[in-house]
């Protein structure tokens, strides 16, 4: 989730997308909301003058599903000998999750697809998964189709010149409980280069005073910082407000310049196969917007500040970065 699991799995799906003119559709159902063309409205009508800063959060994984654990594996044979600090915390918990057969309802082996051979265990499979590896593209990947969606929209931002991400510790196997990516966006037409900032596992941004009393929602949100004002809206795009209250006020709600969804984000996607409208999601858009996910994970992976060239899918100071924005498939599989 949300798209796929590489950047070059994005790009060839974009172009697939576009040469067999099919009709696609990411499931980032924000996008076909009115609230969501609300922001677009409001920034582009300069409500809170000119944006160069944007805050992205998401309270996952927390209680949603696991990261930062160990892999399930054989309890060690030396349990009692194991010091309590982390390694031997995670060691013991590592060899407490147990052996399950596989369901007869499960096509294991399918479900692996192209990633490596594992043996079953319902701490991957039917939910879990996102937070592996092998499988997901962890906390940034499940929520930021929803949350990074409304700036890369509203702002028109394309592929970013740096990215880093700082995290808590994590083992390789699954994504670090919480962590923090920084993304610079060049400068475009008349919009200025953007800095956004994602957290998730609970983490958020410093509480602007503009707010007064109300909190963040802790379940995830964006804040836009322009030079006269702020906007602030939940998760999928709702609830767009101005800060401070004053300027919400005075602003009252902009004036519609997109046509709003009549239906649902999954029926505009059928009406554009009946030929009626056009998606508001499709691959050509969301597979760059994918890509700006996966280049956080990225970042991740490399262990420091990455400088990407976006046109020539490049990074210009990893030695060998070839391996970060590709996959290597198990035999018997290839991407098409």
């Amino acid at each position: 989730k949300p798209l796929a699991w590489s950047v070059e799995e994005c790009r060839r799906l974009a172009t697939k997308a576009v040469a067999t003119r099919l009709q696609t559709q990411m499931g980032n159902q924000g996008h076909s909301s009115d609230d969501a063309r609300r922001v677009n409205e409001y920034l582009q009508q300069g409500a809170i003058g000119t944006v160069t800063e944007v805050h992205v959060w998401t309270n996952r994984p927390l209680a949603f599903w696991p990261q930062g654990i160990p892999r399930p594996a054989p309890p060690p044979p030396n349990a009692k000998d194991l010091p309590w600090n982390m390694n031997g915390v995670m060691a013991r918990a590592a060899g407490s999750f147990g052996a399950y057969p596989p369901s007869d309802k499960i096509a294991w082996d399918l479900f692996l697809g192209p990633s490596r051979r594992v043996d079953y265990h319902p701490i991957y499979h039917p939910f879990n998964w996102r937070g592996w590896t092998d499988w997901g593209v962890g906390a940034i990947g499940d929520m930021g189709a929803h949350l990074i969606d409304s700036s890369f929209w509203a702002l028109d931002l394309d592929y970013p010149t740096s990215v880093e991400t700082t995290s808590t510790p994590y083992n390789k196997e699954t994504y670090p409980s919480a962590s923090t990516t920084y993304y610079e966006f060049p400068a475009k037409g008349a919009r200025p280069a953007v800095r956004m900032i994602w957290y998730d596992g609970g983490l958020t941004p410093p509480k602007p005073l503009e707010m007064g009393e109300e909190e963040f929602n802790k379940g995830g949100g964006v804040l836009f910082v322009g030079t006269k004002g702020k906007l602030l809206h939940d998760t999928y795009g709702f609830n767009p407000r101005l800060l401070p209250k004053s300027l919400h006020e005075s602003t009252g709600k902009p004036k519609e310049m997109y046509a709003r969804v009549k239906t649902s984000h999954e029926m505009n996607w059928i009406d554009a196969i009946r030929g009626t409208q056009k998606t508001t999601s499709p691959f050509e858009y969301s597979a760059k917007l994918t890509e700006i996910m996966l280049l956080g994970v990225i970042a991740l992976n490399a262990g420091r500040k990455i400088e990407y060239d976006g046109a020539a899918m490049k990074i210009r100071n990893v030695p060998n970065s070839d391996a970060l924005l590709k996959r290597t498939y198990r035999e018997g599989w290839k991407l098409g």
